[in-house]
């Protein structure tokens, strides 16, 4: 690993913050900005994984962006790019050890060696490692990192929770949906539980190879999401107006609903976004999670008015117009402000944007529908 001479900051960026933006790296002017080897591991899974649409696009998107920066010579080196500021990709150096506890097979446990690695090579600069992730912030704080959250200036906002994902529910059951399907089937029909050789109660249970890797995996992120929650509402306890905690309990709250369709979930979503918002109320993202929220509970004139809202505060904010437009389009049947919405996104959103792409796509299903409709009449 080279050493990094410079007098400025160091960020290191996590897999989730360029899944979340591919473009977060020219968000650090006059700073070097470290991707580590397993991040770009990690997002060549998802580009052949089995992962939604938005987030193949992003995983291509940002190897495209690194690939044209290439051609101006090694990443492993540095290259120069954006506002004087310099990328670089670095992998474990086991000549340096591991801090204790670390496990090399733990892929936050290696970015987070990488940063510990940066971090001794700098003689004092600041390093930062930029992460959406609860996990490795605290991992982070325990080895005296510095730890940043994205914020909107460089952030989709929003997308995560994005209505791509209703747009794939009315046509068909998601994965994970396909196994809560089984697990309900099990918990009502014991002949079915039988048949498939699941039995109730049992961790791992027995059958198809997919469907028991299927049911694994839902019990994991099921798991995974009770630590987070319970990590946040410790945070919480303790400091009830930690806006990022409230914000990211809401976060987990909406991923819970996600995952298992229940309402309940929804609810503390909101209300923990609502608790979020009433200490800062510019928060157009937490604003526009909020209002999907409402939108899976069906409620989607609170929706429409928490939308209105977000552009309201910021006539730019194109995520909330294309929701916006889906929830017209897909819930209202208001095809002519459909319309209107999903222009506001091709005006304002970067062309090479998912929410670009996605509204050219809705604008033609909308035109189909004025012109099918004109015939008729």
């Amino acid at each position: 690993m080279s050493k990094i001479n410079k007098k400025r900051p160091i960020y290191v960026l996590d897999t989730n913050v360029l899944l979340y933006n591919p473009k977060a790296i020219y968000a650090f002017p006059d700073a070097d900005v470290v991707i580590p080897d397993i991040v770009l591991s990690e997002l060549d899974k998802v580009k052949t994984s089995r992962a939604d649409r938005e987030l193949r696009y992003r995983s291509r998107q940002i190897s495209r962006i690194l690939f044209d920066l290439s051609e101006k010579g090694k990443l492993t080196d540095g290259i120069s790019f954006g506002k004087n500021s310099i990328v670089r990709v670095m992998s474990f150096d086991p000549s340096k050890g591991t801090p204790e506890t670390f496990s090399a097979k733990n892929s936050d446990d290696r970015i987070l060696t990488i940063v510990y690695q940066v971090k001794q090579d700098t003689n004092g600069r600041p390093v930062t490692i930029v992460t959406n992730d609860l996990n490795m912030l605290l991992k982070a704080q325990a080895l005296g990192v510095n730890v940043e959250h994205p914020g909107e200036e460089f952030a989709y906002g929003g997308v995560k929770r994005a209505f791509f994902k209703v747009k794939a529910q009315k046509k068909a059951l998601t994965a994970v949906a396909a196994v809560a399907a089984v697990i309900v089937g099990i918990a009502f029909f014991p002949q079915f539980a039988d048949y498939l050789g699941l039995k109730q109660g049992t961790n791992i249970p027995e059958g198809p190879p997919q469907l028991v890797q299927g049911f694994q995996d839902y019990q994991n992120n099921v798991k995974a999401l009770e630590a987070q929650r319970d990590t946040y509402l410790g945070i919480i306890k303790n400091s009830p107006k930690d806006v990022q905690a409230l914000t990211g309990l809401g976060n987990t709250y909406f991923n819970m609903g996600q995952l298992s369709q229940d309402k309940d979930s929804y609810q503390k979503a909101i209300e923990y976004y609502r608790k979020a918002l009433a200490i800062d109320a510019n928060q157009n993202s937490t604003r526009t999670d909020m209002a999907l929220a409402y939108s899976y509970l069906g409620t989607t004139d609170l929706a429409i008015r928490e939308l209105n809202t977000v552009i309201g505060k910021d006539e730019n904010f194109y995520q909330a117009y294309f929701n916006l437009g889906v929830i017209l389009l897909q819930e209202e049947n208001d095809l002519l402000n459909a319309r209107s919405n999903f222009l506001k996104v091709k005006e304002k959103a970067p062309k090479d944007s998912i929410f670009y792409v996605q509204a050219e796509e809705y604008l033609k299903q909308v035109e189909a529908q004025l012109n099918s409709q004109s015939k008729g009449g």
